[in-house]
């Protein structure tokens, strides 16, 4: 059975945070930590981490994990896209998918990684309600074409100009929707997680 390959996006400013988001921690575990250990649940290896503001930071935090490191120096004026073509051009040949993941979506049930883990697809999403979320897995043969794509929408507007088959599964997960790019986001994560302000 071929490999999945891990990728944590964590390149971006955290402007909107005024702190730094991979570092911020719920109950005592940086955002970014927990998403390495979900990356290692699910048996992803190797997990790549792209890298941009407080580059230096944010891997001396991660020595020793095993990740390897791939910086994006334009990381102030690119899209959160360009990081993941930095880091899918890492990825090895005997990779056969990829689970990506942002390093804000850090409280991610492990049962609904294995469930997308459980699906064949081209790309598959986990949603909660009506909304997909994340991680996403995609197939390494969208690859090639995701590396080539210059269009609108990220790695969506890819997958849809590709043709490429999208399919949901159903968790029972709201964390998928839990990204932290405001201190009222992470206000609510902190609740989700029974942190006491």
């Amino acid at each position: 059975m071929s490999k999945t390959a891990g990728i944590i996006l964590a390149a971006g400013l955290s402007s909107r945070m005024g702190a730094f988001k991979p570092l911020l921690e719920l109950d005592g575990v940086s955002m970014v930590r927990r998403v390495v250990r979900l990356m290692g649940e699910a048996g992803a290896e190797p997990v790549i981490v792209v890298t941009g503001h407080r580059r230096e930071e944010l891997e001396q935090h991660l020595a020793g994990s095993g990740m390897i490191f791939v910086h994006n120096p334009d990381f102030a004026a690119t899209q959160q896209l360009d990081s993941l073509k930095l880091a899918l051009s890492q990825v090895r040949p005997d990779c056969g998918r990829v689970l990506v993941s942002p390093a804000d979506i850090p409280l991610v049930q492990r049962e609904t990684v294995k469930r997308l883990l459980s699906v064949e697809g081209d790309f598959v999403r986990p949603r909660f309600g009506r909304r997909a979320g994340h991680p996403v897995m995609m197939s390494a043969k969208l690859i090639p074409y995701v590396l080539e794509y210059t269009g609108a929408d990220g790695l969506r507007g890819a997958v849809r100009a590709g043709g490429f088959q999208v399919l949901d599964v159903p968790v029972d997960d709201p964390a998928i929707l839990m990204d932290n790019d405001t201190p009222e986001d992470f206000r609510r994560s902190l609740a989700y997680e029974g942190v006491q302000l």
